[in-house]
């Protein structure tokens, strides 16, 4: 039920192959401290037991939360996956979390409260605890030894930033969903949705931030974003590079170049330390349209050609 003060917030929950994980994800959306919530659960056929953990929790808490239940029997691409179960969202903020984080209880209520103060803003990000597979925790921004943050947030017009560096953690977004709308969704096009839909969505529109640790996101082996520098094989440097390509249609200024430049050089470098060498040379050509030269240039030009492949290296030190 929608209402001004406690309006209705989508969570979509979406598992592939992530049993040891998707009944902490579920239980954290039942403890929100917030009231007026809607679940829609995506097992975007997984292999292992995911799909029937999911269905005997939904079975079990269907009278206390508003859900709904998506089985997929075949994996689809995830954007895609997920603008299908956008479709069915009614809530007019959005959660995309997936089904290896948690959301710690306050991180919906925090974050409505500073979207309504935000008019016109598309999301609001905050902290997120980085748990490694053993249990070890820190905080995506520096914090000091009395969890008082100790770093400085960009918040607002952050298009510049985004573009440049990972500075908004993605996994704490909640989204204005009507603004989300009028982007279209996720590019399905991709193979991952992030990088893309922040740049898109802080070319034209504010962000706002909210200080408190919302999610928690466990780095694992087994995790998505794991296989972003896949040695020889990314499939997701492909989808790096075409954001990119986007982001220079979008530049308006030349500092937003020169921060496009600096994510190329970043991305052309863990691309050859990965032997990705094809999607290297499109960064580099990319580079060049943009203004790229110099020595950093012409060194990453030198190791492209070489195709000098130290990615099993590279992946040890990892």
């Amino acid at each position: 039920m929608e209402s001004s003060s406690k309006p209705l917030v989508t969570v979509i929950l979406t598992s592939f192959n992530q049993s040891d994980f998707v009944l902490r994800a579920l239980e954290s959306v039942k403890k929100q401290e917030y009231p007026n919530l809607e679940l829609i659960i995506v097992d975007n056929g997984s292999r292992d037991q995911s799909a029937d953990q999911i269905e005997k929790w939904s079975n079990q808490n269907a009278d206390g939360l508003d859900s709904k239940l998506i089985l997929r029997k075949e994996p689809m691409p995830y954007c895609k996956s997920f603008n299908e179960a956008f479709s069915l969202a009614k809530g007019r903020y959005l959660i995309d979390l997936s089904g290896d984080d948690e959301l710690m209880p306050e991180h919906v209520s925090r974050s409505v409260a500073k979207l309504k103060e935000g008019i016109g803003a598309a999301c609001c990000f905050s902290d997120v605890w980085l748990r490694d597979e053993k249990g070890r925790k820190r905080t995506f921004f520096k914090r000091d030894r009395d969890g008082h943050l100790a770093q400085k947030v960009k918040i607002g017009d952050v298009y510049r930033q985004v573009v440049e560096r990972y500075c908004v953690p993605s996994v704490s977004l909640v989204f204005d969903t009507e603004i989300l709308r009028k982007q279209g969704g996720y590019d399905e096009s991709l193979s991952y949705e992030d990088f893309d839909i922040i740049v898109r969505l802080a070319r034209n529109y504010s962000f706002v931030f909210s200080n408190h640790i919302g999610v928690i996101k466990n780095i694992h082996a087994g995790s998505f974003s794991a296989a972003q520098y896949a040695p020889k094989q990314s499939k997701m440097l492909p989808s790096t590079l075409k954001v990119c390509w986007k982001i220079k249609e979008m530049n308006r200024r030349p500092r937003e170049n020169e921060a496009l430049l600096k994510r190329i050089y970043y991305e052309t470098k863990h691309a050859l330390l990965s032997g990705n060498f094809e999607v290297a040379g499109g960064f580099l050509e990319l580079a060049r349209q943009v203004g790229g030269n110099g020595l950093k240039f012409r060194l990453l030009q030198t190791w492209s050609a070489a195709k000098v492949n130290i990615s099993p290296i590279y992946s040890l030190l990892k």
